[in-house]
């Protein structure tokens, strides 16, 4: 991701902002390659062999840093800070990987770095909220459903269910449709012979 020119945040583009990702030390890049795990582990007495219990993962969190092109006055410097110091997370998306999402806040110290000539760059920290990166919401329309021979696979059938197939559903002029069920504690003693049958 570090490798990308522009991002956008809170559905805002950097390229708007007059901010480009850029990096002042010349070297390779380093990037998280997967979460930090830790491992939780419960030590008992006489025993140097502690009992496994879970693992736990950090959320992602690494170094940005952007050179600011139009930087006129402070009234430009105020637009990005107030753009990047959200309240919450905010979808965050690198122009080199544009089918991944992070839900990021900005953290800890943030650094102006400049010659007193209006140039300069930007250095902050980035956490995400989870260890993960996400895909776009799709919306898919249409979808046909479909088994073997089958001509649909939903029925309004109790018999078919283990078969894959749902109940309460129905084939209609405006597609599936899907009735209301009543599942109240009485409906279900009024209708139920044996504890089984729930």
């Amino acid at each position: 991701m570090l490798e990308s020119i522009h991002f956008m945040y809170d559905n805002i583009s950097s390229k708007d902002m007059g901010v480009y990702i850029g990096w002042s030390s010349g070297n390779l890049f380093e990037e998280n390659f997967l979460p930090i795990r830790r491992i939780v582990e419960k030590k008992v007495t006489n025993n140097e062999i502690p009992y496994f219990q879970r693992v736990e993962h950090e959320p992602l969190s690494f170094k940005l840093s952007f050179y600011l092109e139009n930087w006129i006055d402070d009234e430009d410097l105020r637009k990005i800070a107030r753009w990047l110091f959200q309240p919450y997370y905010k979808p965050l998306v690198f122009d080199h990987h544009p089918n991944r999402v992070m839900y990021a806040l900005v953290e800890g110290d943030s650094t102006l770095i400049h010659n007193g000539l209006k140039q300069g760059y930007v250095e902050l920290t980035i956490r995400c909220s989870s260890p993960y990166t996400y895909s776009h919401e799709q919306i898919m329309d249409n979808i046909e459903f479909r088994e073997l021979n089958k001509s649909y696979l939903l029925k309004d059938d109790i018999s078919t269910f283990p078969q894959g197939e749902c109940q309460n559903v129905k084939i209609t002029a405006n597609g599936l449709t899907i009735d209301e069920m009543n599942n109240t504690w009485g409906i279900l003693y009024a209708n139920t012979k044996h504890w089984s049958d729930i």
